[in-house]
């Protein structure tokens, strides 16, 4: 048995299982990238892992079917990696294509591991530990993918966000993978609506995408809680409209 068939197999019910497991990993992922952050080799190195991840969750949650669609994604990471580790650095003029490459290649397995997820918490017909971590992980991915579009539309639209590198203590000239972090950053600040304002979306569709994301934070949560409120009271239901024949055939007795 391969590894990818012992994470498929793994339980959802009573145990640490395979959602439990995806959510820890995506927990890391925000200190990898603060450990890495002005460290550009370091963080080709860290997406290129982080893409992985990706992949492979979508394979143990969709099948074997979405590992072979998921491994072309993560060929710009890979020749990044690559060219970065041969040649010690990447040239000033490829910085932009690979951005707008590397986020979206990030977007499409972000979306298929998000919606595989999502499609098995709504079938699911009781609460288990493992699917409130599913119901987390989409939580944690929403917001991740937003980061990867914030980054697109800054490399499409430079100017599209006004950030000032200075108070977050980073050269942005020394490291051109910074954005990244702040974007992931700044789209988990805002799916929360916590808005702290240190970074201001300027152009029309910067604005709207913030929009989106803020609504879509509130509606997944609504949408997750009244789920679960739903799931429970059925089960609670199920559980008073049970009979007990323990008492009925004590009572017969007596």
């Amino acid at each position: 048995m391969t590894l990818l068939d012992r994470l498929v197999s793994l339980p959802r019910s009573h145990c640490f299982g395979r959602y439990a497991l995806l959510l820890v990993h995506l927990m890391l992922l925000p200190a990898l990238s603060v450990i890495t952050e002005g460290h550009p080799k370091a963080d080709v190195m860290a997406m290129l892992a982080e893409q992985s991840l990706f992949v492979v969750a979508a394979a143990v949650i969709g099948g074997r079917r979405m590992l072979w669609v998921g491994i072309p994604l993560v060929i710009p990471s890979a020749v990044t990696a690559v060219a970065t580790v041969l040649l010690g650095e990447i040239p000033d003029e490829h910085y932009p294509l690979w951005a707008v490459a590397r986020a979206a290649s990030f977007v499409v397995p972000i979306i298929t591991v998000g919606l595989l997820i999502l499609v098995d918490v709504l079938a699911a017909e009781r609460i288990v530990f493992d699917l409130v971590c599913g119901a987390l992980c989409v939580f944690v991915l929403l917001g991740m993918c937003w980061a990867n579009v914030y980054q697109l539309i800054e490399r499409l639209s430079p100017g599209a966000f006004v950030i000032d590198y200075s108070r977050y203590q980073i050269d942005a000239g020394a490291d051109p993978f910074a954005a990244l972090g702040l974007f992931t950053y700044y789209s988990f600040i805002t799916l929360t609506t916590v808005g702290y304002g240190d970074i201001v979306p300027v152009s029309a569709l910067a604005r709207w995408m913030v929009w989106l994301e803020a609504v879509s934070g509130q509606f997944y949560m609504a949408v997750f809680v009244a789920r679960l409120i739903g799931l429970q009271s059925s089960t609670t239901a199920a559980a008073e409209a049970e009979p007990a024949p323990l008492v009925i055939e004590s009572r017969r007795a007596a």
